[in-house]
């Protein structure tokens, strides 16, 4: 049986979000790594963890922007959901 399109990007969404909840939790576990090294330190891992977190993060909200504006631009229409964005809230009022 094939698939509809709401499926299918249904799909797509959970998996979007299956990767930025894998993320988030690789930038936690970097972050408690770090904490631990205040006990143990290690200045050269930490300066790497640092520098590795800082891109990291980055990585995860530019994945959140991602999977925001696929659910906007796809998901929400077809599951008949109406969106507007500030613009278009500012010219009704």
């Amino acid at each position: 049986m094939e698939k509809s399109k709401l499926e299918i990007v249904e799909t797509n969404y959970r998996k979007l979000e299956d990767i930025t909840n894998t993320c988030e939790s690789l930038v936690e576990k970097v972050g408690h790594l770090i904490v631990d090294l205040f006990n143990n330190p290690d200045p050269k891992l930490e300066k790497q963890l640092n520098e590795f977190n800082s891109k990291f993060s980055a990585r995860h909200q530019e994945l959140n922007d991602i999977r925001e504006q696929y659910q906007i631009e796809k998901l929400y229409p077809l599951q008949g959901v109406e969106t507007f964005n500030s613009t278009e809230e500012e010219r009704e009022s």
